[in-house]
């Protein structure tokens, strides 16, 4: 790898905290990482210089890219709560205030890697003969968001349009970039628990996680029989850095990052974390769910998608990766770092109650 300098953008946090943690480990570059707040990313090095403040402050992102060879572009409003309650601000944080950056870049020659979502795909894979199929796919999907009224999309619109403004510069302007498309990456240090360290609802696992640490029912929106493919964070970061690495491959490519092995529904996974949570914490109140509806859950412009299963293929091509972590493997280092972190903290009534029976 030739480039001497990575600005990491949303570098504090949840899935940029582990990323700088393995691109120290992995390359002797340099990286500057730009968040507003960075309790996530407790480590220090020589080769790291940390800037504490906005990406849509115009200073901010012209110091550091008038240095950077490669930005790696995490920063986004990212949670499902808040695309119908905050919808503006939600479209300001996922694709206006970001457009400065893809125009900086294309302007000083910089790579830009950028994290968009498997949310562009919208309500259901669907290929270009307007046919479903089982796979959400880069180059062959169709993608498909619901009615305006609707918000829930305002996200994935943002997101989908940021994609076509990267593309165009790269197609008409000569922007180097790699678009990235996750799909349900999880691990440690993961979103916020509410009252704790953050207010609001974080998305599914740290809600499923802040229920059980209170003894709380885990909620479970319309039965919770929605499927998700749910890939490991380590298993991110080492695509990831074979992205970087192999700048000729990954030139104006889009690659979905997932584990479509990893295909389970919400309520199995909550049946996952409660098992892996009494292992764990056994002596806490037993696990119980209770069904509740979107609309009262999430609001009435709430919309969903039945199953998300990632097309991989061309990632396994170009990078030669393989995502490695079952589901099996990777929830009881979750759920541990959750209790280690959090369970002195919350800890219910009731779990009090069991503990000292």
């Amino acid at each position: 790898m030739t480039e001497a300098r990575i600005a990491v953008l949303g570098a504090g946090g949840f899935l940029g905290s582990h990323l700088v943690r393995g691109m120290l480990e992995r390359f002797d570059c340099a990286i500057d990482a730009v968040d507003v707040d960075f309790e996530k990313l407790d480590v220090s090095s020589a080769r790291l210089r940390k800037w504490r403040g906005r990406v849509e402050d115009a200073s901010v992102l012209d110091a550091v890219t008038a240095q950077a060879d490669v930005v790696l572009s995490l920063t986004a409003l990212c949670n499902p709560a808040q695309y119908s309650t905050i919808p503006l601000e939600v479209i300001d944080a996922n694709f206006t205030h970001l457009l400065p950056v893809v125009k900086r870049c294309a302007e000083r020659k910089i790579r830009l890697i950028h994290f968009s979502t498997a949310e562009v795909y919208g309500l259901q894979a669907v290929g270009l003969d307007g046919l479903p199929t089982r796979e959400m796919s880069e180059d062959s999907s169709c993608l498909q968001l619901g009615p305006i009224h609707k918000e829930r999309w305002s996200y994935a619109c943002a997101k989908q349009l940021l994609e076509r403004v990267i593309w165009a510069y790269g197609e008409h302007h000569g922007l180097s970039f790699t678009l990235i498309r996750p799909f349900n990456t999880i691990g440690p240090r993961m979103d916020f628990l509410p009252g704790v360290d953050g207010e609001g609802t974080p998305r599914v696992l740290a809600c499923f996680m802040n229920q059980l640490l209170r003894g709380a029912p885990l909620q479970l929106v319309g039965g919770g029989t929605q499927k998700r493919a749910f890939m490991d964070v380590r298993d991110m970061t080492e695509a990831v850095c074979r992205v970087i690495e192999r700048r000729r491959a990954c030139e104006r490519q889009i690659l979905n990052l997932g584990n479509p092995r990893n295909l389970v529904s919400i309520a199995e996974l909550a049946r996952m974390l409660a098992s892996a949570f009494a292992e764990i914490a056994p002596d806490a109140a037993p696990a119980t769910f209770q069904t509740v509806s979107a609309a009262d859950f999430y609001g009435l412009g709430y919309d969903d998608t039945a199953e998300r299963v990632p097309d991989v293929r061309k990632a396994r091509q170009l990078l030669g990766w393989e995502p490695a972590h079952s589901m099996q493997a990777m929830l009881p280092g979750i759920v541990a770092d959750y209790v280690a972190r959090y369970r002195e903290r919350v800890a219910s009534p009731a779990s009090q109650a069991a503990r000292s029976a």
